[in-house]
């Protein structure tokens, strides 16, 4: 297993060469096979030629050696004999199989091994050597036999220096192997690298692809045209969804969540001065929808969209939101140019007369308008706002404006933020008001495990006891720079909690702490992670840190030093509410992401709303690219699972799967 992961992460150029080594190793030890092989069986035809040849030549001797058995006679045929140095022993047989003379080295000449040898058949032993029985003849009849041994490796066949020459040869050809490989997958790899680089350099945010081209008309040339026409379609389908996932399909406008960029692009711009955001309602619209149909609902909303970009300054951004619900963006415009524009909105509109199916309606609308100027608000806080502006137009009567006074609230709020400000601090020292921490499922829907896994929520009790919930006190914290300390309560308290817990952490899969926009880059966080790696014994692998994809970005890139310190400890990220911004894939492309929470304003409406099903989709697609997992929040119902695991998110979170629960619960129920 080991050796294949090895052998993958090799180029291919590397592999190439590689493999070729191994083929002219194996063909040079082949060849040295065949050559050793062939030397045996030449040196055996050798032996065999040369036993036929002495038994020729000594068999008038061998006759004389039967006829009269006298030591001179005996001692012509040893002294002919010693001449044959591959001659390692003779033996003479008479007719009745009689041995009347033997030459040699008599271990050779065991009766085992005679039994074996049969007249004119040669028969090597497992040493090689030739046994051959040949007949001692006068006229053609048979007087005796003869068993001649002979070792063929007294033989010179120069092996010896054709195994020299090859192996002197063999580093050559390996040399010119691996030249050819080395040139050959140049060639073979360059399409590969062409392919690599135009994928690298592509930008999946701003759906910009580099096509490639080649002249062959090979396997080549098919990876490269259908690439070509992938990039294509996805560059087209990109552009569809993209304009789906910003605009609203009935009018073709912005939608909310297109608008409430734009509007945090203008709240965080600080070479803006001013601006202006009108919430707009037509008047009485249910009624009219009541009355002669949808369709006809359908079609004022296109007239009226058509009447509001040819009213508005072409610069203006437009949203429909809601059913007859419209938002308008008027970046860098003072209040009175505002009021002017609204005001002829609003007259125009009460002039227009809207005609059915021969009925005539009357149109008009409701507007709150807020002025507003960079970091003045948050996101929320200025729609909260525009919402109220709009609700006291609404209860003037029809055709209405309402201008947002500062005044109007900000003492009572002032207040209430300086008093939650207050329970804030002494919940992060010892009291009377206090924080909890919570924890809510993460559940893998792709495969069932007796792991657990969950993110750390927070709750809070004020010094009465009474409940205050996360969007009453974490907007205040974030206005006061107290987000910093609670993220660094919320962890350090987590760790003292759950260390002490050994059989909750062996069952613990991994944990999500979520982090305000600041935090990640702010040294007093920094040191507080650092001191508990060293002070705490937990499994930091399992720990997610999650960044919102609105507020964190820039930060993210500024902790870049940090961020590599968490890793190297194993310590992941996870992007939370992904989707909310319009550079979201972006960010899924070029930050360090290990986990994608995808936001739960996509999953809410993916059964119904086929743009937000192609949303999830296409994110969960791009995270397996990049091996990220990813979570789908606000899974409300069975129905979600299933299409949820069908599409193949990894994880699914929300109530159907599990509410919040105290973190003591989850421990009591160990």
């Amino acid at each position: 297993m080991n050796i294949r992961k090895t052998w993958q992460k090799l180029s291919i150029r590397t592999q190439l060469i590689i493999l070729m080594v191994i083929l002219l190793s194996a063909v040079g030890a082949g060849t040295l096979l065949l050559v050793s092989r062939f030397d045996i069986k030449e040196r055996r035809v050798l032996a065999i030629e040369q036993a036929s040849a002495l038994g020729r030549s000594i068999n008038n001797d061998l006759l004389k050696a039967l006829i009269n058995t006298r030591a001179d006679t005996l001692s012509d045929i040893s002294f002919r004999i010693e001449g044959f140095k591959s001659v390692d022993a003779l033996q003479l047989y008479n007719n009745k199989q009689q041995a009347i003379f033997s030459h040699g080295k008599q271990q050779y000449l065991r009766q085992d091994v005679l039994e074996k040898i049969t007249t004119n058949k040669p028969f090597f032993d497992a040493n090689g050597r030739l046994f051959i029985k040949l007949p001692v003849t006068a006229d053609d009849f048979k007087l005796g036999d003869t068993i001649i041994v002979i070792n063929p490796e007294q033989y010179n066949t120069r092996i010896k220096e054709k195994f020299i020459t090859l192996m002197l040869i063999f580093p050559f050809i390996v040399g010119v192997g691996i030249f050819i490989a080395w040139r050959i997958s140049r060639y073979y790899t360059k399409p590969f690298e062409i392919l690599a680089s135009a994928i690298y350099q592509s930008d999946i945010d701003k759906n910009k692809f580099i096509s490639v081209k080649t002249r062959a008309k090979n396997e080549i040339g098919l990876l490269f045209n259908g690439y070509n026409r992938m990039i294509s379609k996805i560059i087209k389908t990109t552009d569809v969804l993209r304009h789906q996932s910003q605009h609203d399909k009935l009018t073709g406008l912005y939608n909310r969540y297109a608008i409430e960029d734009k509007i945090n692009q203008a709240l965080q711009d600080p070479q803006q001065t001013s601006h202006v955001l009108l919430n707009l309602d037509i008047d009485q619209f249910k009624n009219i929808n009541d009355s002669v149909g949808h369709v006809a609902g359908d079609e004022l909303l296109q007239l009226v969209t058509h009447y509001l970009k040819t009213a508005l300054p072409a610069e203006a951004d437009i949203a429909r939101t809601g059913g007859d619900d419209f938002i308008v963006l008027l970046k860098n415009t003072s209040l009175q140019q505002a009021t002017t524009i609204t005001e002829t909105l609003l007259k125009d509109l009460s002039d227009f007369r809207f005609v059915w199916d021969g009925e005539t309606l009357s149109v008009s609308a409701s507007i709150g308008l807020v002025a507003f100027k960079p970091f003045e608000y948050t996101l929320t806080e200025l729609l909260k706002v525009a919402d109220v502006a709009f609700y006291n137009a609404k209860k003037r009567g029809q055709n209405k404006l309402h201008i947002h006074r500062q005044s109007e609230h900000s003492d009572n709020k002032l207040k209430t933020e300086i008093n939650i400000a207050s329970a804030i601090k002494e919940a992060l020292k010892e009291g009377p008001a206090r924080f909890e921490l919570f924890a809510q499922d993460i559940v893998p829907l792709q495969k069932t495990t007796d792991k657990i896994s969950y993110e750390i929520l927070l709750r809070m009790w004020d010094s009465n006891g009474d409940f205050l919930p996360p969007d009453q006190f974490l907007p205040t914290a974030e206005r006061y720079q107290l987000m910093v300390d609670i993220d660094i309560h919320v962890l350090t308290s987590y760790l003292e909690i759950i260390c002490k817990q050994p059989e909750h952490i062996n069952k613990l899969h991994s944990v999500h702490i979520n982090l305000a926009g600041g935090t990640l880059n702010h040294p007093e966080f920094q040191a507080c992670v650092k001191n508990a790696i060293q002070h705490y014994t937990f499994p930091w692998q399992r720990l997610e840190l999650e960044v919102t994809e609105t507020s964190s970005i820039g930060n993210l890139v500024q902790a870049e030093e940090f961020i590599r310190f968490c890793r190297q400890h194993g310590i992941g990220f996870a992007l939370d509410d992904f989707g909310t911004g319009m550079s979201s894939f972006e960010y899924l492309k070029n930050l360090p992401f290990d986990v994608v929470k995808i936001d739960g304003s996509f999953v809410r409406d993916m059964l119904t709303d086929p743009v937000d099903h192609a949303m999830i989709r296409y994110t969960n697609e791009i995270s397996k690219l990049r091996n990220q997992e990813t979570v789908a929040e606000y899974v409300e119902s069975r129905e979600d699972v299933e299409e949820l695991r069908k599409i193949g998110i990894t994880y699914g979170q929300g109530y159907y799967l599990g509410k919040p629960r105290p973190l003591s619960e989850w421990l009591d129920n160990n």
